[in-house]
C-alpha cells in the first residue's frame, strides 16, 4: 500500500548519507586542517620540552645502578633548592596564580587560557628539570590546549570549533608522550566528553592530531616518553580474575592515602602562600632530602619504573614500600609548594612499584599481573577514564589479550570503591570545608 512506510534497499542512500554528511561539511575540513597543523607544531614543541627535561635531569643528577637506601648525593639538595628558588622567582615575575586548573578540568572545559599557559609551561620545565616528582602531561596539555584555543579565538571560530580545536590540540601534545596515538585519543575523549553532535568531529580531529605528532616525534626521539615496559611473561589463570579484586581495593586505598597527603601538605603550606620564593625553596629542600634517602622518588618515575621491574626482588619489599609512600609525600610537597606538573605519570609509578612489592611479598603472584593491575588501577580509581587506563595497561605492558581481563577487573574495582562510592567526593568536600573560614553564631 502506498500509505504504508516502505522499507528496503531504497532507504539505504538517505540513511547512509546521514553517516557521511560529516565529511561534507565545511567545518569538518577546517578542523582537520587545524588538527594536522597542531600535530606538527606540538610534536616539535614536545621534543623541545621533553628534551630539555631529560637533559636537565641528566646534567644535575646521576642515579646509582641499584638505588637503595641513602644512595643519593647531598649535591642534589642544592640543585632542588635552586630549582625551588627559580620556580618562586618565575611564579612571582609572571604572576602565576596560586591555583591553576589541572588537565582534567581543562579537558572538561575544553578551553585552556592562552595568557597563563606560557608561564605555567616555563615553571613546569624548571620544576621537572630540577628533579620534582611531577609529570610533564600538565605542561604538554597546556601547550596543546592553549594553541587550539588561541588559534580559534584569533580566527573568530565558533564555540564548537574552538572546543574541538582545544581537545585535538591536547591530543596532539600527547602524541609523543604516550605509547600510542590511539591511547592519547581515547584518553582526551574520555575525559573531555564532547557533546554527541561534535563527538565524531572531535574523535577524528584528535586521532589525526595525535597520529601526526607521533609520526614526527617517534622517528626523531626513537621512542615515546612513556615507553613499553618489558614485564616477565606469565600464563593467564582463572584465579587471577578473583585476585584482581583485592589488588584493585589496594590500589584504591593507596589512592586515598595520596589524596589525604596532598590535602595535608596543602594545609601545612598555606601560611606561606604569599611568600612564593620561600615556599618553593622549602619544598625543593624537602623533596631533595627525600631523594637523597630514596633516589627512586625523584623525577616523573617513568625511567625509574624500569629499575623497579628489573631489580624489584633485589631491592626488597621494604624498600619498595618505602618508595611508594615517600613518592606520595614528595608529590604532595611539590604540589603544595608551587612546583607545576601533572599527577598521572607519578600515579603510574606508584601503582607499578606497589604491584612489584606485592609480587615480592607474595611470590605466587606473577609480577606482570600484579604490576599491570595496580599500575592501571591506582590512577583509575581517581580519574574517570577506566577505559583509557585499561587500554594503557594493554599497550604499555603488552602482557597479552587474556591477561588484560583481570587488569580490567582491578581498574573497575578501584574506580567503584573510590569514585563510585563517593569516598573521593566526601574527602574533597571535607577539605573545602576546612579551607573555608568558619563563622560563629552571634
Amino acid at each position: 500500500m502506498s500509505g504504508q512506510p516502505q522499507s528496503g534497499a531504497g532507504d539505504a542512500p538517505s540513511s547512509d548519507a546521514d553517516f557521511v554528511v560529516l565529511t561534507r561539511s565545511p567545518g569538518f575540513w577546517v578542523n582537520m586542517r587545524y588538527a594536522a597543523l597542531f600535530g606538527v607544531v606540538l610534536a616539535f614543541a614536545g621534543l623541545a620540552f621533553l628534551g630539555l627535561v631529560k637533559g636537565g635531569t641528566n646534567l644535575w643528577f646521576t642515579l646509582p645502578k641499584d638505588p637503595g637506601w641513602l644512595d643519593g648525593s647531598l649535591w642534589w639538595v642544592a640543585v632542588t633548592a635552586g630549582a625551588g628558588v627559580l620556580v618562586g622567582v618565575l611564579r612571582r615575575s609572571f604572576r602565576v596564580p596560586v591555583r591553576l586548573p589541572g588537565t582534567v578540568k581543562e579537558l572538561r572545559d575544553q578551553r585552556v587560557e592562552p595568557s597563563t599557559a606560557p608561564a605555567a609551561v616555563a615553571v613546569s620545565l624548571v620544576s621537572l628539570a630540577g628533579g620534582a616528582s611531577l609529570g610533564p602531561e600538565d605542561a604538554l596539555g597546556k601547550m596543546g590546549g592553549a594553541l587550539g584555543t588561541w588559534v580559534s579565538d584569533r580566527q573568530k571560530l565558533s564555540e564548537e570549533a574552538r572546543a574541538t580545536n582545544t581537545v585535538s590540540g591536547m591530543a596532539g601534545a600527547y602524541g609523543g608522550l604516550l605509547a600510542s596515538p590511539i591511547l592519547a585519543t581515547i584518553l582526551v575523549l574520555e575525559l573531555a566528553r564532547p557533546k554527541a553532535r561534535r563527538f565524531a568531529d572531535t574523535l577524528v580531529a584528535s586521532l589525526l592530531s595525535s597520529s601526526v605528532a607521533f609520526a614526527v616525534y617517534f622517528p626523531i626521539a626513537g621512542s615515546t616518553f612513556v615507553g613499553i615496559y618489558a614485564l616477565p611473561a606469565y600464563k593467564y589463570k582463572d584465579w587471577q580474575l578473583l585476585a584482581a579484586v583485592p589488588l584493585g581495593l589496594a590500589a584504591g586505598g593507596l589512592a586515598l592515602i595520596m589524596v589525604i597527603a596532598i590535602g595535608a601538605m596543602a594545609k601545612l603550606a598555606a601560611p606561606l602562600a604569599k611568600r612564593t620564593i620561600l615556599r618553593a625553596t622549602i619544598g625543593g629542600v624537602i623533596f631533595g632530602l627525600v631523594g637523597v634517602a630514596l633516589p627512586l622518588t625523584l623525577f616523573t618515575g617513568t625511567g625509574q619504573l624500569t629499575t623497579v621491574i628489573h631489580d624489584g626482588t633485589t631491592l626488597g619489599a621494604g624498600l619498595l614500600i618505602a618508595v611508594v609512600f615517600a613518592k606520595m609525600l614528595v608529590f604532595a610537597v611539590c604540589e603544595a609548594t608551587g612546583f607545576i606538573g601533572g599527577p598521572f605519570l607519578v600515579m603510574l609509578f606508584i601503582g607499578g612499584t606497589a604491584g612489584t612489592a606485592a609480587h615480592v611479598l607474595i611470590p605466587g603472584l606473577p609480577q606482570g599481573f600484579a604490576f599491570a593491575a595496580i599500575f592501571a588501577a591506582l590512577p583509575g580509581s581517581l580519574v574517570a577514564a577506566p577505559l583509557s587506563l585499561i587500554v594503557l595497561a594493554a599497550l604499555t605492558t603488552q602482557i597479552g589479550t587474556l591477561q588484560i581481563a583481570p587488569v580490567a577487573i582491578a581498574v573497575i574495582t578501584a574506580y567503584l570503591a573510590v569514585s563510585g562510592t563517593g569516598t573521593l567526593m566526601a574527602l574533597a568536600r571535607r577539605a573545602r570545608n576546612r579551607a573555608s573560614p568558619s563563622t560563629k553564631p552571634a
